[in-house]
């Protein structure tokens, strides 16, 4: 499809400005990290002041972020860990299935994954309160899955339909039973979904906000909800809050450019089926 110059410059517009209202926000926060107290609230605003690093030097060495930058670690590798292993047998017998049995498992799966937080969350608190979650990495790892293994089982699918069914059969003819076929040719196959799927979930762990607002205190507690720790009744520490959402994006940022590539051929995966 060829497109005229008009309609290039048009379409080139529209993402330009689509680019600038997303990226607009973390700029400022960029920029915000960088000012002292008195610039944030000079007038008029200025995006580029004198640089000081003050910012992060105390969001670094404040023992309270670093423990709960930890626990985002903690929480969302092990969210992977647990939603992988349990997202990529269950996809992969989904990619065997045809007809009305895979269409309604799969809109089950997709009722689970769309229903809002808040409906999980007193259930879960209720629950975790009576068994001692409450606070742990344990009981957030947990719910965290709840919402991850629908997304990674429908991410995964479309990689493991794209695997030649006669190699499968070439190896159930030499001997190889079911969990041998998945581990050793459609697991392999199928590998950089998975692993784009891993880091898809990871982000999505890393910046969950609610379950950690509301099922952890001070041990479990992860880096996204550390924040409110600089908004005080006294006031917000604007330069803090910019510069630990800074450090708290870098690692979405890395694992985003990391992804990139594979999730075209997700779609396209998707497309195709």
């Amino acid at each position: 499809m060829h497109l005229s110059r008009p309609e290039k410059i048009f379409c080139y517009a529209v993402t330009y400005i689509f680019a600038l209202f997303l990226l607009a926000p973390v700029i400022w926060m960029l920029s915000t990290s960088f000012k002292s107290q008195l610039e944030i609230f000079s007038q008029p605003p200025r995006l580029i002041a004198s640089l000081t690093l003050a910012n992060y030097a105390a969001v670094l060495t404040d023992q309270a972020f670093t423990h709960a930058f930890m626990n985002s670690i903690i929480v969302s590798s092990g969210t992977v860990l647990i939603s992988i292993l349990f997202a990529v047998p269950a996809a992969y017998g989904l990619s065997h299935l045809t007809g009305g049995r895979r269409a309604g498992l799969l809109s089950w799966v997709l009722i689970v994954r769309a229903a809002p937080g808040m409906i999980y969350v007193i259930p879960y608190y209720m629950a975790y309160s009576q068994v001692g979650l409450i606070d742990t990495y344990s009981g957030l790892i947990l719910i965290n899955s709840v919402f991850t293994i629908p997304l990674a089982i429908w991410i995964v699918i479309p990689f493991f339909d794209a695997v030649p069914r006669e190699i499968e059969e070439a190896g159930i003819v030499d001997g190889a039973n079911r969990f041998q076929v998945l581990t050793r040719i459609a697991i392999p196959l199928a590998a950089p979904g998975i692993a784009s799927t891993a880091i898809l979930v990871f982000i999505f762990a890393w910046n969950e906000f609610l379950f950690a607002l509301i099922l952890t205190r001070v041990e479990a507690r992860t880096a996204a909800v550390s924040i409110l720790n600089y908004m005080a009744y006294e006031g917000t520490e604007w330069g803090k809050v910019a510069a630990a959402g800074t450090l708290i994006l870098l690692p979405v940022l890395c694992f985003a450019v990391l992804i990139r590539k594979y999730l075209v051929q997700t779609t396209a995966g998707g497309v195709k089926g």
